[in-house]
């Protein structure tokens, strides 16, 4: 998948501390019936052996609802089970290296909290950019410093290629990541941490959906 096709009206990414015990495939199930547009795979406690096991039920999950299927941090496991895309950190490989393991045909993508970072992944060969954390969010070690919606706009003004916004992101702070020109939301707590994910999903794509027929009927005035 190229970049110009991802749909990132609702980017989902998957948290064990979040989803509250429940299994990836049960979560990744219900936020796709939901609506959600990309999966990202995240997981930091499980065995690789385990990771390829889950990632397999993941990655055919998205197939079956045409959505994108994002791995975190390990290019090798993207790789193993053919991945749309593979994303990384400011502290992982750089997204240059990156394509150098993964190939030419999938995304890459790294996350980034000011413009400066932003525009040297971008010049890296960053497909699209994280912007993160936007907003303070509970699943996260306290003190690091958030941007804001205005910091995220800085952000997207500062690059060519797709922002998505990820941190604190919910029914309240979504209308601020949509103005701010992010492509838009990745959620996690919302949606994975949700007592019913599928309706989590749903209320937010159509939220999303919402804005973009307001802001094309404006344009169409």
């Amino acid at each position: 998948m190229k970049v110009e096709d991802m749909d990132f009206s609702l980017y989902v990414i998957t948290d064990t501390d979040a989803s509250g015990g429940r299994l990836h495939a049960e979560v990744v199930r219900l936020a796709l019936e939901g609506g959600a547009t990309a999966i990202q795979y995240r997981e930091k406690r499980a065995s690789v052996r385990r990771m390829l096991e889950v990632g397999a039920q993941l990655r055919e999950l998205a197939a079956q609802h045409g959505a994108a299927f994002i791995v975190n941090d390990r290019p090798d496991l993207a790789i193993a089970l053919g991945a749309d895309g593979v994303h990384v950190g400011p502290e992982d490989l750089p997204p240059d290296v990156v394509r150098k393991i993964v190939g030419p045909d999938m995304m890459v993508s790294v996350s980034v909290d000011n413009p400066q970072d932003a525009r040297e992944a971008e010049a890296r060969g960053a497909d699209y950019i994280v912007a993160r954390p936007v907003f303070p969010t509970r699943w996260k070690a306290s003190g690091r410093a958030t941007m804001g919606a205005e910091g995220l706009a800085e952000i997207v003004r500062s690059v060519r290629v797709p922002v998505l916004a990820d941190g604190g992101i919910n029914a309240e702070t979504l209308p601020d990541i949509l103005r701010s020109g992010a492509a838009g939301p990745g959620v996690t707590a919302a949606v994975v941490g949700a007592e019913d994910p599928r309706e989590a999903a749903r209320q937010f794509r159509e939220m999303v959906e919402a804005y973009k027929s307001r802001q094309t009927a404006g344009q169409g005035a």
